[in-house]
Order: structure tokens, then C-alpha cells, then sequence
């Protein structure tokens, strides 16, 4: 990807899923990666594995809910790589599905804590940064959850409202100083997070379950990781200079 050699990228949620994905493509794109995630075990077979792609990764574990665990992530990155070009903040809480009434307030607590204030902590620490360097670009992942109501996912869906929020407000507030936020909105992904949910499922059901899912999608499928994280890459270069505060839906045409 042009524009991103020799860049330093930041990615939260970096170790699974898109986050993942997206650190991948940095490292084939030409930039250094920091992959931030709660759980050291996975973060150090993350680190292994884009290293074995010729990448140069360093993995920080932090609670992104920890507005102090944030900052030392930031202190970390920038005395590894003495600056922050990219950040892409994907961690969020692993929710189950759950009817409003029935959620518990402590998991409610844990949901806003991580998807929301998560991403705030972030972009407070990520902003401060490219203030200094001389600008960025900051990728927070949404969902088509952020888009419409979600039954039986009613606070992850304000919790992913609440970030296409941050990212328009910091956006318009950033720009004119060098640092361009933008949010994508994945539809229905395959990932781990995806495949834990249906873990309980039979055979039959999961089968049924990927069918309803693939019927009610134009594009007849659920997105690969590496197709959003394509759409991240894009938001990270120069690329796409002039999107700002833009929320890409990438849903195989399912809110069309």
C-alpha cells in the first residue's frame, strides 16, 4: 500500500479477528506494528507470526478500559518506535446476546467500559501523539450495529453508535491539525469472536444459522477479516486523503 513504508502503526484488539487482519496487512504494506490486547499468551503468537512475515511487531498487553494502562501502551510505542503515524482501535468486550431487560448491569458496565470509554482512552492518548509527530490517522471499528437497532444487542449497539459519534466529533475537531479519523462499520464477519458465539450450535444449526445469515446478505456470504482490514489499510494511507469523519459500511450490501 502506497504511503505506508516505514509508517508505525498502533492496532488495539490487534492479536484476533480484523485486528489481526489489519495488522497483517500493515506489515505487508511496509509499516512497523505495536499490537495491543489484554492477554500476553495470544499477543506473543501474534508478535511470532507477523515477525515470521518479515514484519517488525512488538506486542504491549493493556486494558483499554485502564485509562493508565493506555498511557503506558502509548509510552511503550514510542520508545520503541519513536513515533505514531496509524492507529486502529478494534478491542471490544466479547458480549453474548442477550434481551435488554435480561443483561446484567455489571455486563453493561463492562461493554460501555471497553467499546466506548475504550475507544475514548485510545484516541486521547493516540491524539496526543500525532500531535506531537506531526499528524496521523486513527481507524476506529464500528459495526452496522452502530448504524440500527440490534435486538438482543442493545448496549453493544450504543456502544458502537457511541463510536461513529467520537469519530465524527474528533474528526471535524483534528483535522485542521494534521491527524484524519475515520470509523468502518463490518457487517457480519468471520472471525473467532463470530465462531464463539455459535460454539453451542450442532452441525445442522450452525449450518442453518450461516444459511439464514448468508440469505438476508446480498452478496450471499459473510466478509472475510481481510476485507475490512483492506478498507483500514485504505483509511490509514494517503490514499484516501480526503475522507474525514466517515463511517464506511462494509456489509455486502446489506443495509443498501
Amino acid at each position: 500500500m502506497i504511503g505506508l513504508q516505514g509508517k508505525v502503526a498502533l492496532i488495539t484488539g490487534g492479536t484476533t479477528g480484523i485486528g489481526l487482519a489489519a495488522a497483517q496487512a500493515f506489515v505487508a504494506g511496509g509499516a512497523s506494528v505495536i499490537l495491543a490486547a489484554r492477554n500476553p499468551e495470544p499477543g506473543a503468537q501474534a508478535e511470532l507470526e507477523l515477525r515470521r512475515l518479515g514484519g517488525d511487531a512488538s506486542f504491549h498487553s493493556c486494558d483499554v478500559s485502564d485509562p493508565s494502562s493506555v498511557a503506558e501502551l502509548m509510552a511503550f510505542a514510542i520508545d520503541r518506535f519513536g513515533r505514531l503515524d496509524c492507529a486502529v482501535n478494534s478491542a471490544a468486550y466479547d458480549s453474548k446476546p442477550s434481551a435488554t431487560h435480561e443483561v446484567p448491569c455489571e455486563e453493561a458496565d463492562r461493554i460501555i467500559s471497553c467499546d466506548v470509554l475504550g475507544v475514548f482512552n485510545c484516541m486521547k492518548y493516540e491524539i496526543e501523539a500525532m500531535l506531537r509527530f506531526g499528524g496521523g490517522t486513527i481507524v476506529n471499528i464500528s459495526s452496522v450495529n452502530g448504524l440500527s437497532g440490534t435486538p438482543t444487542a442493545a448496549i453493544y449497539s450504543a456502544g458502537k453508535h457511541a463510536v461513529i459519534g467520537l469519530t465524527r466529533s474528533a474528526a471535524k475537531e483534528y483535522i485542521g491539525r494534521g491527524i484524519r479519523i475515520n470509523a468502518v462499520c463490518p457487517g457480519a464477519t468471520e472471525t473467532p469472536r463470530r465462531a464463539r458465539r455459535t460454539a453451542h450450535l450442532t452441525e445442522d444449526q450452525l449450518h442453518e444459522h450461516q444459511e439464514q445469515l448468508a440469505q438476508a446478505i446480498p452478496i450471499g456470504r459473510l466478509a472475510k477479516a481481510e476485507e475490512i482490514a483492506s478498507a483500514i489499510l485504505w483509511l490509514s494511507s494517503p490514499e484516501s486523503s480526503y475522507v474525514v469523519g466517515h463511517s464506511l459500511v462494509i456489509d455486502g450490501g446489506l443495509h443498501a
